[in-house]
This record gives structure tokens, sequence and C-alpha cells, in this order.
């Protein structure tokens, strides 16, 4: 049932995101969408569910960390760096496991999934300032400028 719950969740504030939002918003909601598809995806593929290390899991957690990342470095906003945070917390849960092998299972898949419900939340409310901002101020830029560089001067000796 809490997986139902999240995944209405998830879908609710992705498609909004992905519908309303910037680029940043998109980007990261079609990422996290796509995400925990794959990862419902890779844990039911394997059998002994987070008994083991779940390396399918670790690796699509690694990219969407990633691109989270990116979404943070480039962005104007501020909230891509606190999705960015608690990837990183849930990609730390595998590292944990691989520490300590004799986790319970249910405490590891609690501690690579807990981060999600508030990514989500925060996901829909940066979507909604993102329109806020739109509405009073009628534009929302959404990279930072690109640095422009200055040609270089070559010293030449005659």
């Amino acid at each position: 049932m809490r997986h139902e719950i999240f995944d209405l969740l998830l879908l609710i504030c992705c498609v909004y995101a992905i519908w309303r939002g910037g680029a940043p918003e998109r980007i990261a909601g079609a990422t996290l969408l796509i995400g925990d598809i794959l990862s419902v995806a890779s844990v039911l593929l394997h059998p002994g569910r987070f008994r083991h290390e779940e390396f399918g899991l670790f690796a699509i957690d690694l990219v969407i960390l990633v691109i989270l990342v990116v979404i943070a470095l480039r962005s104007r906003r501020w909230w891509p760096l606190i999705l960015a945070g608690l990837q990183l917390d849930g990609v730390l849960a595998h590292f944990v496991h691989l520490i300590a092998p004799r986790t319970l299972p249910i405490a590891y898949l609690n501690a690579t999934a807990l981060w999600a419900y508030p990514m989500v939340i925060i996901l829909a409310i940066a979507t909604r300032r993102h329109r806020t901002r739109l509405t009073h101020l009628g534009e929302d830029p959404a990279w930072r400028p690109e640095p422009t560089r200055r040609p270089s001067v070559i010293a030449t000796t005659d």
C-alpha cells in the first residue's frame, strides 16, 4: 500500500512538473519518473530483494544523482541542489550496505527509498514557485548564462 501511495504522489508531482514547469523542473520530473519505473523493474527482476546489494538500483540512483547535480550546477534555482543532496543520501545507503552487508533488508530498502518522498514534494513546490514567478515577473530564466570567454592574446616577439 505504501508503494502505491508513493507512486500516485510521484505521478502527480512529476506530471505537474513536466506539464507546468520550466526546463529544470521538466527534466527533473522526467528523470524521477523514469528512474522510478526503472527502479521498480530492477528490484522486481531480482529474486532476493534487498537481501544483497541492489547493483541495478544503485546504477539507476547514481545516474539520477548525476542528472540532478548537472541541473543544480547549470540552473538558476536552489531546489535542484536540495534534490541532489537527498539523492546523494540514497546513493550513500548503497555504500553503507556494501560496508555492512548484514543490514536488515527493510532497513536497506527504507534507507534508499525514504528520500524520494521529500524529493517529489519539493519538485511540486518548485514547479508552483516557477508558475508564480512567471505570473508576477513575466519570465523566469532557467539557466545560468554561459560565461563569455575573452579571446586569448598571444604575445609575439618580433
